[in-house]
């Protein structure tokens, strides 16, 4: 049966293993971002005159293309980044708001279906075109430069791989301190019960001895 001690043991060196699986998932966050912002800046350095990426050709219609998924194993929160469907919604400004019930659009494209074969082919053909790549890269024009892309790069793989992993181990160590402070509290009561108990059968010896010496 394992003591108090063995199993602060084992979760001292569960949290060591943590703490190096952290150190290595920060060292890697730093040089994904250091890669990033010198890939932006070889982008800048080689771009025409007058053209800066940054803010400044940010898209107004912005749209999130990823979501974060947040699951639990053994009460302990994990951390997942998925890409959303770039073709699964049209662009901003020739589909249908976001906030536009499923069901009507699905009646809407039924009730085209009933219209002649000519007019059910153009609109076939326009919604064909609609759904558009929401990639961020594409807002700098069709030919990105590749410093750029590989700037996209390292932003994605900071943001799906090492981001998600670096919360999930900082949730994950937080969880082991706290049972290492609840065995430690456990282990340091059952230290002074039996402290107790083995004061209290010493105080009971001498007092037996007392009566033994009074006879």
């Amino acid at each position: 049966m394992a003591t108090d001690t063995d199993t602060i043991d084992a979760l001292l060196e569960r949290y060591l293993s943590l703490l190096d699986e952290y150190t290595t998932l920060r060292t890697k966050l730093g040089q994904l971002q250091t890669g990033m912002f010198q890939h932006l800046a070889r982008a800048n350095f080689s771009a025409e005159r007058g053209i800066r990426y940054g803010p400044d050709y940010y898209d107004e219609r912005m749209q999130a293309t990823r979501q974060v998924n947040i699951s639990f194993e053994d009460n302990v929160p994990v951390f997942k980044v998925a890409a959303f469907d770039e073709l699964s919604s049209s662009d901003a400004s020739e589909g249908p708001p976001a906030n536009v019930d499923a069901k009507a659009e699905v009646e809407s494209e039924k009730s085209d279906e009933g219209s002649s074969a000519p007019e059910g082919k153009a609109e076939k053909g326009e919604r064909t075109k609609k759904p558009r790549s929401k990639d961020p890269l594409r807002w700098f024009g069709v030919l990105t430069p590749l410093a750029l892309r590989q700037t996209q790069g390292c932003a994605v793989e900071a943001v799906e791989q090492i981001i998600p992993k670096l919360v999930s181990v900082n949730a994950a160590m937080q969880d082991v301190e706290i049972q290492v402070r609840r065995a430690r509290k456990k282990r340091a009561k059952a230290e002074a019960a039996a402290a107790k108990k083995h004061d209290s059968e010493q105080h009971r010896e001498e007092v037996v001895r007392e009566e033994v010496a009074a006879w």
